[in-house]
Formats: structure tokens, C-alpha cells, sequence
């Protein structure tokens, strides 16, 4: 990409992506079951220009690499303002009726960078309901470099930018529902496994779109606790020693996931506790000044979250983070704190990172036979991934340097 594209698509995507999360936005399902990387073939059905700026927002939150590429009619690309813009922002031309080597060259550069590519099996812009018949391109593409095939279906984006609008229309929104992955039986041969991806994509995008356009409350619960999820996963991620993306990346990717979820659940719990956990990540990040102004707050939404789910794990792990950090004059109280993280081990005693906290909430406090105790726990402790094995790592040096001192431990862990 030249300078000129990179550019273009900066300026394009700095507009559209706000606007497409925080306005035009009403629903988001499924998004767990896009890819975090690696190639894919996403198949959307198609009803307005604007599909295009809504799949590029939610992808540009869902992936560690944003970079999207679809295919477009070559008409596209005859005038030479809008052709250098449509290749900016990643439009591929094919030729509807004679698509050549060129594009099957264009669309393995697309899977060998790990990127989507994005094939509309109609063709062309439809009512957005019914669907217009399927052509087979997309799920040739995928059955020849063999790539996971993941259909979406949105509803209202044809209301956001209509045929034949220049400009989105005030109040419009959509809603976008993802599925699973595309299974079909790998035996077959290469002809039968195109058309059988053709039909189990028309069948998803069906149920997928009749989903989009009729939402409920206990779809859009479901759907803001699994974004709080993801962006607990991510926010995991960020903190492992191998994560080989930017910390703010991943920040920002955390706060746009929690974006999503309010716009399917205003106040769900899990997002407000997460959005938290971001303050209080930020705090370790400015100066002392800045970060006791940012004290108080922290605790008023961590409070709200106990306030709605007074068992709530992470609600009760940053209000005893909270505590144990906090001045005495600001209201901070040791006690207070060691409550919290003594019930943070209690309910989240399957994920060691709590026990660990504690423990280290214990020997903050001078409590080093009670640390003993909750470092032994950790260590013997499954840990299935480097960082639990980090962790058990760290619980054992602490607890041999306890015990070297003559610590006495008992056998039961509090």
C-alpha cells in the first residue's frame, strides 16, 4: 500500500468506524465466533453500500489485524478518483462475467498475509430480504486455499445508507449477527464441497439475518456478557509475556469490544466491571497525582458492580485491589481489602490468578504463614498455559522463600 492508500484508508476508517460503533450500531450477536486471526472468507448478505464501513468497523474491533479486502464490480474502478479510493480501503475488481488469473492471484495475497476476505454470494445489492440467489466465488475461493468460511447476516443497512443515498439517513441503525464457521464433510470432492458450502451458507445467512431482524432482550443480554468476555480475553492476553501486540492496541480493542456491549445491553454487569479493570490498568500507567484523581471514580464503578452482583468476581477483586492500594486518607482500609480478596479466593478458586492475588494481598499485609498457605495452592494447581505456569513459578519462589525463613503452614488453605 502506498503512502497515498495508507492515507485514504486513515482518513476513511478515522470517520466511518466511530460512527458505525457509537451511532449506527443497534445489536451485535455472535461475535465469538469470528476468528481473532489467520485467513477467512467472510459472507455477508449485501443490501447497501454501507455494509462495506459496518463490516470494517466490527472487524477492525474483532481482529488483531483490521485489514479487509472485497470483491467489486469493475465498473468501480473506471474513474480514477473513485478507483484509487476503493483500492485504498481494499476493493479487489472482478469482472462478473469472466473473472481471470489476476483475481485468483489478488485473492491468495489476501489468505497468505492472514487477512478476510470479504465475498457478497450475491453479487449485488439486494432488498436485503428475501436473498437474491448465490453465485459460488466465495466458496470456491475458500475450498481451493482451503479457509474457513463464516457468514453474517445484517439487517437496517439498508435504512442507514439506502440505494442511491449520498449520505447516512439520521436515526437508521442495524443490527449484525455472525455464525459459526461453515462444516461440511471434508471428503468430498472438491465440486460437491462447493456446492455443499454454497447451501449450508444460504441456510446460515437465512437464520442469521430472520435473527438480526428480530432481536430480543435475552439474545442482547447474552450478546453483551460474551463482548465483556472477549474483552477480558483480550485484556489477558495483553498482560501474558507473549503477546506480540501493542499494550494501547490492545487496550483500545478491549474498550471497543465493552462499546459493543453497551450498545446490545446499556449497564450490563460484566462490562461495566471490565471497564474498571481498564481504569485501573490505565492507573498503573500515569503519575501519582493523576492516578489519585482517578481513585474515586474507580471505586464508584466498582461499587456499582457489587451493588448489582454483590458475588461478582471481578467486582470484588478490583474493590480489594482497590482497598489495599488506596491511602488511608482517601479511604483506603486493609481490612476491607483483605475481605474482598479472601471471597475473590473463595468463589474464584479454579483460576489461580485469584489465590495468587490474595496471597500476595496476605504478605502485603505481613500475614506470611496465611500467604504460605494460598502460594501452596497455586502450586498445585493445574497450569495448562505459560501464564499459569509463570504464575506457579512465582508462587513457588515465594513460598520457598517463606518457608526458608521458618514459616509455619498448616494444611488447610483459607
Amino acid at each position: 500500500m502506498s503512502r497515498l492508500d495508507r492515507l485514504i484508508y486513515g482518513a476513511t476508517t478515522a470517520v466511518s468506524r466511530p460512527a458505525v460503533v457509537h451511532r449506527y450500531l443497534a445489536g451485535v450477536e455472535g461475535a465469538h465466533h469470528v476468528p481473532a486471526s489467520g485467513p477467512m472468507v467472510l459472507v455477508p448478505n449485501h443490501s447497501s453500500f454501507a455494509d462495506h464501513f459496518v463490516l470494517d468497523a466490527l472487524l477492525a474491533v474483532l481482529r488483531d489485524d483490521p485489514s479487509f479486502y472485497f470483491l467489486t464490480k469493475a465498473e468501480a474502478f473506471v474513474n480514477p478518483v473513485r478507483r484509487r479510493w476503493t483500492t485504498a480501503v481494499g476493493g479487489i475488481p472482478v469482472d462478473r462475467d469472466q473473472p481471470g488469473r489476476e483475481l485468483l492471484a489478488a485473492v491468495e495475497r489476501v489468505f497468505s498475509s492472514g487477512s478476510t476476505l470479504v465475498v457478497y454470494p450475491e453479487g449485488t445489492r439486494g432488498p436485503g430480504w428475501p436473498l437474491l440467489p448465490f453465485k459460488d466465488g466465495a466458496f470456491r475461493f475458500a475450498v481451493r486455499s482451503g479457509v474457513p468460511v463464516v457468514p453474517v447476516g445484517m439487517w437496517g443497512v439498508q435504512d442507514v445508507l439506502p440505494k442511491g443515498a449520498n449520505r447516512p439517513v439520521r436515526g437508521a441503525t442495524a443490527r449484525v449477527v455472525f455464525g459459526p464457521p461453515l462444516e461440511i464433510d471434508p471428503a468430498l470432492p472438491r465440486p460437491k464441497k462447493v456446492a455443499a458450502l454454497g447451501e449450508a451458507a444460504r441456510t446460515a445467512l437465512e437464520s442469521l439475518v430472520d435473527q438480526a431482524r428480530n432481536p430480543t432482550p435475552e439474545r442482547d443480554r447474552l450478546a453483551a456478557q460474551e463482548l465483556a468476555e472477549q474483552a477480558e480475553a483480550v485484556i489477558e492476553t495483553m498482560l501474558s509475556r507473549t503477546d506480540t501486540l501493542p499494550a494501547e492496541q490492545r487496550m483500545r480493542q478491549a474498550r471497543l469490544l465493552l462499546d459493543l456491549a453497551d450498545v446490545a445491553e446499556a449497564g450490563n454487569v460484566d462490562a461495566l466491571a471490565m471497564r474498571a479493570r481498564l481504569a485501573g490498568l490505565k492507573m498503573l500507567e500515569v503519575s501519582l497525582p493523576r492516578r489519585l484523581t482517578m481513585m474515586s471514580k474507580l471505586r464508584q464503578d466498582t461499587q456499582r458492580v457489587l451493588d448489582a452482583d454483590p458475588d461478582h468476581l471481578m467486582g470484588n477483586y478490583l474493590m480489594g485491589r482497590w482497598h489495599l492500594a488506596a491511602p488511608k486518607q482517601f479511604g483506603g482500609r486493609r481490612e476491607v481489602g483483605l475481605s474482598h480478596m479472601r471471597h475473590v479466593a473463595r468463589i474464584g478458586a479454579h483460576d489461580t490468578r485469584y489465590p495468587m492475588a490474595y496471597a500476595e494481598a496476605l504478605l502485603k499485609t505481613g500475614d506470611r504463614a496465611g500467604a504460605a498457605e494460598q502460594f501452596r495452592a497455586v502450586m498445585d494447581a493445574p497450569a495448562p498455559d505459560a501464564r499459569t505456569q509463570d504464575r506457579r513459578r512465582r508462587a513457588a519462589d515465594h513460598y520457598a522463600a517463606l518457608t526458608a525463613d521458618g514459616v509455619p503452614t498448616s494444611t488447610s488453605v483459607g
